[in-house]
């Protein structure tokens, strides 16, 4: 008796009995029957093959990829039709791949599931690229039988739902992985519904040991854990504020009123005193979501003996929209996991606000007409979206998610970005995206949606095209070649200090419809100003910098940088502001405070702390006034520049008011009231520097720079990252500039090592160094 022929008669005996009763090697044997020669043939030539263990080491500076014992640049190939572009893929020197799965299609009924669909699809795969390995995203969306089954557990939103979103048709990204967008908003099952958490860990569990039982799992480098909106954590339905169900409402109610969660014409800040339940619901709300998430990778590791990586997307901090209800606002579960080997998020996608220009041009200006950067597309600073300083301290290989669309996609260009339409300004972002995971010792993924359609027209991977393919695969060969031998520990002299839980008690996103800058949709005033439209001008400040969360701030960091900008530290409790006094007394650091420094505490607004932390005395102005400071500074660096800032009435605004006898620098007032808004002094061994709007322009972020003794390691306002063993500049405009590295570096493209460049670029043009 052959094997088909053995595994038919093994398929009959099973089939009359449950499979409850049986072991993941029985139910995978008798799942194979049904399963056609050339997948099997696949299996069987898999059979010999050790287990794969795969695993992320902090090592030399930063994490590492280690597959079978071996350190790999850490880079993947993703795609939304992996059969299509593995190939293609492989010829530019990926082998790694990460494809898409949706599992409610192997979820057929309550405890029962079939999971040959992926048996097949992982075979197709390898019969395709022999040598690949395979770590998959595994989206955990509910079936529409069991939403049908469960109508009590499903989300219940605030405000009324288009009737016809709950009509959405299958939308397949890949119809044999079984991925289905559609499926995900907002007609989902609660988060907080114990049901479904118990279910959907059952379910992932018998998919896992069905791996495990497989010869597959040679192959099985690891796997991502994915739901929620658009697979990245966003809760469903957050257009809508979500979530009334009954299950949400016992975990973390009782839940306030829409009306008061959005607070139309409230202020940027929330009373502690009036509005703690619409905080304490927001923190439990996203601890819910943060501890789940959690939950899902200890399966993960549980299932696989810890043999091989987990990872997801979540603790996004710039960029993320509709934040109070789809934002990642508890991070510190997910973080803090000893389950989760790697944190991944898709880089910038901040759209132009600029009058002319199309959205995806990316060029971001504030209210005076500074140009602050370019996010995307040539000249653009590509940066991340969460916190990658924070990764590394704890533990996490951050994954940038590369997903630029190229020349050959005539439909649009929100994806590249400008001068994506041309060959030569498609090579300069990839040479740009690659080229930072490669300096900065982080870790990325090509993401090609070439085939998907609609919304794109190409029909065809935007990634396989000989010049992309050359200039693809010699990145990687670079990267292959170098990695391993480079330190890549942080070099930054400046850190930008974000506070997640201050969204917690900042003006709701919502509040700010209709939108009247072109550049903005479903974000609030502090996000877009002060957070994402001030990342482009902290990008291209000519020097590397960390971005990292307040609560990973270390003792020995008042030694290593010079500049801390504390961007949104707005919520922070009396021991949060004694730690941050320990740190800065004495360092002779410059310290710059954003608009309200520990202003709201755990019960009540907080002006003392405020004051004990900037050393500076304050007044609160509660008359809704333009977020618009006039600059007074008068040194030949800045005698040309004015005002920056918003000009949409917000309050409350805060005002220096000096001390009798008190030496501060004045350096700006608003430009309404002749109130001090930007000023400096010195303070308890640092000097302390308010500015009370967002974004600062670039300018004035070199010359706060250079005054606290950073070294600028581009004459020039470009884009800068690094690393020990390597740098990368992005030129930011046209002509001359002078580099400056802390040890002799050489370009890759061959030349002497040297600490000094003088380099001539145009704009967009993406120059890489490698230590000696």
């Amino acid at each position: 008796m052959n094997r088909r022929d053995s595994l038919k008669h093994l398929g009959t005996t099973l089939a009359a009995l449950p499979l409850a009763h049986f072991s993941p090697l029985e139910k995978f044997e008798h799942m194979t029957t049904t399963l056609d020669d050339a997948v099997l043939t696949q299996l069987d030539r898999l059979k010999s093959e050790s287990p794969c263990r795969c695993e992320i080491r902090m090592e030399r500076g930063g994490t590492r990829l280690f597959l079978n014992g071996k350190e790999e640049f850490p880079f993947f190939a993703v795609s939304s039709s992996p059969l299509r572009t593995a190939q293609s893929y492989r010829k530019a020197g990926m082998r790694f791949q990460h494809p898409l799965i949706g599992l409610e299609d192997g979820w057929t009924a309550p405890g029962k599931y079939d999971w040959t669909q992926y048996d097949k699809y992982f075979a197709k795969l390898l019969e395709l690229v022999p040598d690949a390995f395979l770590f998959p995203r595994l989206h955990l969306y509910a079936p529409v039988w069991w939403k049908e089954t469960h109508p009590q557990e499903l989300i219940k939103c605030g405000l009324p739902v288009p009737a016809d979103e709950y009509k959405v048709p299958a939308q397949y990204v890949d119809r044999e992985s079984g991925l289905n967008w559609s499926l995900n908003d907002p007609y989902g099952a609660s988060f907080a519904s114990e049901i479904w958490k118990k279910e959907t860990a059952e379910m992932l569990r018998d998919f896992l040991r069905h791996m495990e039982a497989s010869p597959l799992k040679s192959r099985m480098m690891g796997y991502q854990v994915s739901g929620m909106h658009t697979g990245e954590w966003h809760y469903l339905g957050c257009r809508w504020m979500p979530d009334y169900s009954a299950p949400m409402e016992k975990t973390a109610g009782p839940i306030p009123s829409p009306e008061r969660r959005i607070d139309k014409e409230g202020p940027l800040v929330r009373n502690p005193e009036t509005d703690r339940d619409v905080i304490e619901f927001l923190r439990k709300y996203h601890m819910n979501t943060a501890e789940t998430v959690a939950a899902f990778a200890k399966i993960v590791k549980e299932e696989t003996g810890r043999r091989v990586i987990c990872g997801t997307f979540f603790c996004y901090v710039l960029e993320n929209v509709m934040i109070q209800e789809a934002g990642h606002l508890v991070p510190e579960p997910v973080l803090h996991s000893p389950d989760i080997d790697y944190i991944a998020t898709p880089y910038t996608y901040q759209r132009s606000n600029v009058p002319g220009n199309q959205r995806w041009d990316s060029d971001v200006i504030d209210d005076a007409g500074n140009w602050l950067g370019r996010a995307r597309g040539v000249g653009g600073d590509g940066a991340y979206r969460v916190l990658s300083e924070s990764m590394r301290r704890n533990n996490k290989m951050f994954i940038s998610e590369i997903d630029c669309s190229t020349y050959v996609e005539p439909y649009r260009r929100s994806e590249g970005g400008s001068g994506s339409d041309t060959v030569a300004g498609t090579l300069k972002i990839l040479r740009r995206d690659i080229g930072q995971v490669f300096s900065t010792g982080h870790a990325g993924w090509l993401f090609d949606f070439g085939h998907l359609s609609p919304p794109f027209k190409a029909n065809r991977s935007w990634y396989d095209d000989p010049p992309m393919t050359k200039e693809i695969k010699s990145l990687l060969d670079l990267g292959a070649k170098k990695r391993s031998k480079l330190d890549i520990s942080p070099v930054s002299e400046i850190a930008a200090v974000y506070e997640a839980k201050s969204w917690l008690a900042t003006k709701n996103w919502k509040a700010e419809e209709p939108w009247e800058n072109f550049g903005i949709i479903i974000s609030d005033f502090v996000g877009h100003w002060m957070v994402n439209s001030q990342a482009r001008t902290i990008n291209r400040i000519g020097a590397p910098t960390d971005f990292v969360y307040r609560f990973d701030l270390k003792p020995d960091d008042r030694s290593r940088f010079k500049l801390f900008l504390m961007i949104n530290t707005f919520f922070l409790t009396p021991d949060e502001v004694k730690k941050l006094q320990v740190l800065f007394g004495g360092s002779g650091a410059t310290v710059v405070w954003f608009y309200a420094p520990g202003y709201i505490g755990d019960h009540k607004f907080e002006p003392t702390q405020m004051e004990e932390l900037t050393d500076f005395s304050f007044k609160r102005i509660d008359s809704p006034g333009p977020m618009m400071i006039r600059c007074k500074i008068e040194e030949n660096a800045l005698k040309f520049f004015r005002d920056f800032g918003v000009r949409k009435p917000h309050y409350p605004r805060f005002a220096v008011v000096p001390r009798e006898g008190e030496a501060i620098r004045i350096h700006g007032k608003w430009i309404d009231n002749n109130e001090i808004a930007f000023a400096s002094k010195e303070h308890n061994g640092f000097t302390s520097v308010y500015v009370g709007t967002g974004p600062m322009p670039v300018e004035l972020l070199r010359w706060i720079a250079e005054r606290a003794g950073v070294t600028m390691w581009s004459s020039k306002p470009d884009n800068v990252r690094a690393s020990k063993g390597a740098a990368m500049v992005v030129a930011a405009d046209d002509g001359e500039r002078t580099l400056r590295l802390p040890h002799p570096m050489a370009p890759v493209e061959g030349g002497a090592a040297s600490t000094t460049h003088r380099l001539t670029m145009e704009f967009g043009d993406v120059r890489l160094f490698v230590k000696a």
